[in-house]
């Protein structure tokens, strides 16, 4: 049976680093989050210092007897900061950091003071500026680019605030026009979109003159950048990395990891000098390597910070939640908004039919009634023709002269009741049975033309199709 990721990682930590305790490999791991570079990274950090300082350790079981003798509280801590050897470089970074905050203090107390509504406008112009993020995400959409990396939308200094934040560099990935094609093979470098979307806040921004201005240098595209906020909040190239067709992705994805892994080591190093100045009371780490339980203090810390992250992940997944249920409920209500719209729509549609169908059969009956009030008066019954009509439901006898027209006996017919017809609105022919004759071409012939010297006939009332 193979061993699982994990086992592999800690037997690979203790072949590389040479240390023969699993239990205390194990612990690099986990703190690491499973990152067999970081774990090795801490390891010498800090096990490495330790191991230098066990030569000293005579000395420092003497100062730690001289830290138990003491008898006043200020006495032991004068003496444990003593056995904590500060590089100049930590001076120095102390340093800027105080001064900086002093000025950041008075800089906001004077905004609040006296230029409220200065601050307001800067923030205002701040929060909208520019939205090139964007601009790049629909440039994807138009392309019909698919990409699993987890371009975000937003400018430059906000995406790069934000990502300060989550404790996580911001990598900007700098487009033009002419690269579609490197872009798709990075976004086919299944390990690298893994590391940037679990390690990296990530803006993607289409090259042009704008976009430049925004950054410290000026990159030629297409290119990764890799930035951070210092201890003063300035802002820091990481790593730039041009790319080309020719580019290996797979060991550009290793590259990244390790960039990943120098910057969390880095924010250790710098959240512990920050504590020296905003919290001067606590120990640090920085300055703990001389201490008898270095390890057990690193782990803490190390937890601590995996459960910050955790916390900022689960509320980042809250929040894309609640943005995902908002869009769906947008997008529910469009749709009932949209049905609305379309059964509001067939209802006018059916009820203006309805009104044209209602107009149609009103003109129908008043030409019914038009034609029976100008029909010819029937003559006596010795006089005329007589003509018995023979429709579907019914029958009907009249007489007529015999110098009226055969469109007469159309109209007759017409005039007649809807009960008479199987269809009221039919066109109808009138057929002489025998000998078999149509009259739907004779209506401007007078009937004794038609019905020679006859006194009486039959007609069928035929409802053509």
């Amino acid at each position: 049976m193979q061993p699982s990721d994990s086992e592999e990682n800690i037997n690979n930590f203790m072949a590389i680093t040479g240390c023969q305790d699993y239990q205390k490999a194990q612990s690099y791991i986990q703190m690491a989050q499973d990152k067999l570079d970081n774990a090795i990274q801490l390891y010498f950090d800090f096990e490495g210092v330790q191991s230098q300082g066990t030569q000293q350790k005579p000395q420092q079981d003497q100062l730690q007897q001289r830290s138990n003798s003491q008898e006043t509280p200020q006495g032991r801590v004068q003496n444990s900061n003593q056995s904590m050897r500060r590089q100049p470089q930590d001076d120095a970074l102390i340093e800027k950091y105080r001064k900086y905050q002093e000025e950041k203090r008075a800089k906001e107390g004077i905004i609040n003071k006296t230029f409220r509504i200065g601050a307001g406008l800067v923030s205002y112009f701040f929060k909208n500026a520019p939205n090139y993020g964007n601009e790049f995400l629909k440039y994807l959409q138009q392309q019909q680019i698919q990409t699993q990396i987890a371009f975000q939308s937003g400018n430059f200094q906000e995406k790069l605030k934000k990502a300060n934040e989550e404790t996580r560099p911001l990598l900007v990935y700098l487009h033009n026009h002419q690269n579609l094609l490197v872009l798709q093979k990075m976004s086919d470098c299944k390990s690298l979109v893994a590391n940037l979307n679990r390690n990296y806040s990530i803006l993607g921004l289409l090259n042009s003159p704008q976009v430049n201005e925004q950054f410290p240098n000026k990159p030629e595209p297409p290119a990764i950048l890799i930035y951070k906020l210092d201890i003063v909040d300035e802002v820091v190239l990481m790593e730039q990395i041009s790319l080309s067709l020719d580019t290996n992705f797979e060991v550009t994805a290793q590259r990244i990891k390790t960039i990943r892994a120098a910057f969390n080591k880095e924010y250790i190093y710098v959240e512990n000098l920050k504590k020296e100045v905003n919290s001067p009371n606590q120990p640090n780490l920085n300055y703990y390597y001389n201490n008898q339980h270095p390890f057990q203090y690193i782990q803490q810390q190390q937890q601590t910070q995996v459960q910050v992250q955790k916390q900022k992940e689960d509320q980042r997944e809250r929040d894309l939640l609640i943005q995902q249920q908002k869009e769906a409920y947008r997008f529910a209500e469009q749709q009932a908004m949209l049905k609305k719209q379309r059964d509001e729509e067939q209802r006018l549609q059916e009820q203006t039919k309805q009104i044209e169908q209602q107009q149609k059969e009103e003109q129908r009956l008043l030409k019914k009634a038009q034609l029976l009030s100008n029909l010819p008066e029937e003559p006596a019954n010795t006089q005329g023709i007589s003509i018995l009509f023979r429709f579907v439901n019914a029958t009907r006898t009249r007489r007529f002269n015999f110098s009226d027209k055969i469109q007469v006996l159309f109209d007759f017919v017409e005039s007649q009741e809807d009960d008479c017809f199987n269809d009221p609105h039919a066109k109808i022919d009138l057929i002489q049975n025998f000998p078999r004759l149509s009259l739907k071409d004779k209506t401007e012939s007078i009937i004794n033309e038609v019905f020679v010297d006859s006194e009486m006939e039959q007609l069928i009332v035929d409802e053509q199709e």
